[in-house]
């Protein structure tokens, strides 16, 4: 961790906490008023900016199409900004004004999870303990065959790193390294819940870098 990846976290962060996205309005046309924002700060994207909404949202890398936003649907948001040379890592999904129970219901879940890995985070714990935190709720809420992907990864110069947060990694956590932690439920035709931040491991647990709202 330096000061150029706290900047581009800094940057991420500033951009998620103003972006909207209005029914009626592409995927795309947010993708483009985020990367127009990541130029202004001085920074490129890290990655192809993911926006999916609606159905598309359980597509866990849902590039932007030309797909409009529809009346309540979920959003999910996945942005990183490259700053001299280093990248940040945010996901963030959008829930419509009056969401339906089972939009609530999932979001809770996969809020509950991360929280669940980000605990789980600490110096000298194996890579595998911080995903079967976050996975073994998921599993008990009767979701577990919708997780398809590992809970995390590190971040750095390239967007991924390691360690790798899967079931099967027995690296163990070192202070300093930067990882995140992203959960998420994916249910084809109905859509996705994805939430992603990133930490600092630290010998005593972890440090929330993305300091956003959920």
């Amino acid at each position: 961790m330096n000061k150029d990846q706290l900047a581009a976290v800094r940057i991420a962060v500033a951009i998620l906490s103003g972006l909207t996205c209005r029914p009626g309005e592409t995927e795309k046309q947010v993708a483009r008023r985020i990367e127009s924002q990541l130029k202004q700060h001085g920074a490129k994207p890290a990655f192809k900016t993911i926006v999916a909404s609606g159905p598309r949202s359980a597509i866990p890398h849902g590039y932007a199409t030309n797909k409009k936003i529809g009346p309540g649907e979920i959003v999910m948001v996945d942005m990183g900004a490259l700053y001299r040379g280093v990248r940040s890592d945010i996901t963030r999904t959008y829930l419509p004004p009056k969401p339906t129970r089972k939009q609530k219901a999932i979001y809770r879940i996969i809020k509950e999870a991360q929280r669940r890995g980000i605990k789980a985070v600490r110096a000298g714990v194996e890579a595998r303990q911080v995903d079967a935190a976050a996975r073994e709720y998921i599993k008990s809420q009767g979701y577990g065959l919708y997780f398809i992907h590992t809970t995390g990864h590190g971040v750095g110069r390239r967007i991924h790193e390691a360690p790798k947060l899967s079931r099967r990694n027995r690296h163990k956590l070192k202070a300093g390294q930067v990882v995140t932690v992203e959960p998420g439920i994916y249910i084809k035709g109905w859509g996705g819940v994805r939430i992603e931040d990133m930490v600092l491991v630290t010998g005593t647990g972890c440090r929330l870098l993305t300091n956003l709202p959920k």
